[in-house]
C-alpha cells in the first residue's frame, strides 16, 4: 500500500497518532486534538487518514490489518520520529491495538476509545462475516449513500444522551465525501469477523493502555474494562453521560483524560 495521508496539530517532539473510526476521516480528532494541545504543547498530534477514506491511487486495495500495521510503523521510522503514542477510536482502536501489539518498541502507549480486541467465538465471527458482507454488497449497488449514512447513525450502538439536534447532519455531510465502494472494501477486510482477535497478546504487551469507554455504551465498557484487566499497565475511564461517539459526544473530556494519563508518569 502507498504511504498514509496525514496532517498535523502542534509543533511538540513528542508524537501522538490518532486513528478514526469506520467512515471517518482524521479531522474528526481535531477538536480532541486542539484540547489536548492545550493541557500538553509539547506534543505534535498526527491526525491519519485511514486507506480508503480520502482520495487514493486507482486500483486501491484495503490493506489487511498486518499491513496496515507494518505502514504505520514505517511511517513512524520515515518521518524520524522514533516512538509514538497511537490512539484509536472504535474500527481505528482496534488497528491501533493491532499496530502496538506488533510493533510495542516503536509504539510504547496505546489509547483505546470506545473499542474492543476483536471477536474470539467462532460462531460468533461466522455471522458478523455474513452481516458485514451483506452491508458492503448494499454499499456497491445502492444508489441512496445519503440514506444509508442516515440508517447507519440510528443504529442503537451508537444511542447516547449526548447526542444533539444537528449532529446527524454534520455526520451525514461529512461521511458523504467517502467513497462507497472503498467503504465497502474497508467494511470486508477489517471486518471483526476476519480480523484476528488480538485478546491473547495483550498481556505480553509491555507498554502502558488507557481505554476509554461512554457511560451508557454497555458493550463497549464491558470490553475496556477486559482489556484494561489483561494488560499488564493500564487503566480504564469511563465518560460520563456519553455513548460510543466519544471523538464528537466529549472531545474536551478526552482530550483531558489523555492528556492526564500520558503527562502522569513524566
Amino acid at each position: 500500500m502507498g504511504r498514509l495521508k496525514f496532517h498535523t496539530r502542534g509543533t511538540g517532539g513528542r508524537v501522538l497518532l490518532c486513528l478514526h473510526g469506520f467512515l471517518g476521516e482524521g479531522s474528526d480528532w481535531e477538536k480532541i486534538a486542539d484540547a489536548f494541545l492545550v493541557h500538553s504543547p509539547e506534543w505534535q498530534v498526527v491526525l491519519i487518514d485511514l486507506p480508503g477514506h480520502s482520495g487514493e491511487e486507482v486500483g486501491w486495495i484495503c490493506p489487511t490489518g498486518d499491513e496496515f500495521s507494518q505502514s504505520l510503523r514505517d511511517l513512524v521510522a520515515a518521518e524520524g520520529w522514533g516512538t509514538a503514542v497511537v490512539a484509536g477510536y472504535s474500527l481505528g482502536g482496534r488497528l491501533g491495538l493491532h499496530t502496538a501489539l506488533s510493533f510495542p518498541e516503536a509504539f510504547p502507549v496505546f489509547l483505546g476509545i470506545s473499542t474492543t480486541a476483536g471477536m474470539e467465538d467462532e460462531a460468533e465471527r461466522a455471522r458478523r462475516v455474513d452481516s458485514d458482507s451483506a452491508v458492503a454488497s448494499r454499499l456497491r449497488s445502492d444508489a441512496d449513500f445519503s440514506g444509508f449514512l442516515r440508517e447507519w447513525w440510528h443504529q442503537p450502538v451508537f444511542a447516547s444522551p449526548a447526542r444533539v439536534g444537528g449532529d446527524m447532519e454534520e455526520f451525514v455531510a461529512s461521511r458523504q465525501r467517502r467513497d462507497p465502494v472503498r467503504m465497502a472494501a474497508c467494511l470486508e477486510t477489517w471486518s471483526p469477523g476476519r480480523m484476528k482477535p488480538q485478546w491473547s497478546g495483550l498481556p505480553e504487551y509491555s507498554g502502558r493502555a488507557l481505554l476509554l469507554s461512554g457511560e451508557v455504551d454497555g458493550k463497549y465498557a464491558l470490553a475496556a474494562q477486559r482489556i484494561q484487566a489483561a494488560f499488564r499497565n493500564a487503566e480504564h475511564h469511563s465518560i460520563a453521560s456519553a455513548g460510543h461517539q466519544l471523538l464528537m459526544e466529549k472531545p474536551k473530556e478526552v482530550a483531558s483524560a489523555m492528556a492526564a494519563f500520558l503527562n502522569q508518569h513524566e
